[in-house]
This record gives structure tokens, sequence and C-alpha cells, in this order.
């Protein structure tokens, strides 16, 4: 037999064996199309709490009346003492209408030194005023 011959022999088993195990294969479910199952009800929602980004503040201050450096104040959410009371902080925004950044930290930081002013809003009306009691 020549070197074609056995070539031939070999490519027309490679090709017989490969028809077979196509042939093998178990056939493929059907398509479904979105109109072909039921709708899956969703689950109704839950009332969300209202969060520190929903608190209004009572008054502005700037970051530094604080006690904070230029540029630096508590993140939305912190507790602060102001003039002997305990406030929340609601907001936070820079003097100049630049966004300033918090990153999950405690603090907020304002571009190239800027001036934050901090919203912030008493926690309990009925808070005993610190300074009257030294």
């Amino acid at each position: 037999m020549s070197g074609f011959g056995a070539v031939a022999l070999v490519l027309a088993g490679l090709a017989l064996s490969l028809s077979s195990t196509a042939n093998a294969q178990e056939p493929s479910p059907p398509l479904k199309h979105p109109g072909d199952s039921a709708p899956i009800e969703g689950k109704p929602k839950s009332p969300n709490p209202a969060g520190p980004n929903d608190i209004v503040a009572d008054f502005h201050v700037e970051s530094t009346v604080l006690g904070f450096q230029q540029g630096v104040g508590p993140a939305v959410g912190r507790d602060v003492t102001y003039n002997g009371k305990m406030y929340v902080v609601s907001d936070i925004f820079t003097a100049d209408g630049k966004p300033c950044f918090s990153g999950g930290s405690h603090f907020s930081i304002a571009p190239a030194g800027g001036r934050l002013v901090i919203g912030l809003k008493l926690t309990n009306p009925e808070t005993i005023n610190v300074a009257s009691l030294k």
C-alpha cells in the first residue's frame, strides 16, 4: 500500500469515529422563551428606616467651629458635640460648591483644603446642656 493510500485510510477512519461520536450525544432540551413559563413574583419591599442622608439639618456651621482643621470634618451620620449639646451630622458640603469625600471614614475632607460646611440635627431636644453642669 502506498503512503497516500495509508493516509487516506487513516483520515477515513478518523472521520467515521468523529461522526459516530457526534451521533452518540444526547439532544439538547428545547429552548425556552420568556413567555413559556409563569412569572416569578418578587417579594414586597421592606420599609427602609430613615438613614443619615434623610435627616434635615437644624442649622449649618463650618467644620472649624466644631474644632476641626480647615478642610476636615466629621462624616455624615456621626455624632458631635456643639455648644454642650449632642448633634448628628446630617449633611456636608464645601463652601465653594466643590465635592467633598468621606469614603466610609469617620471624617470628610474637602479638596485642596477647602472649607467644609456641616449640617447639624439635634439628636434629642431634651439633651441636658453639658456646659451648664460645670
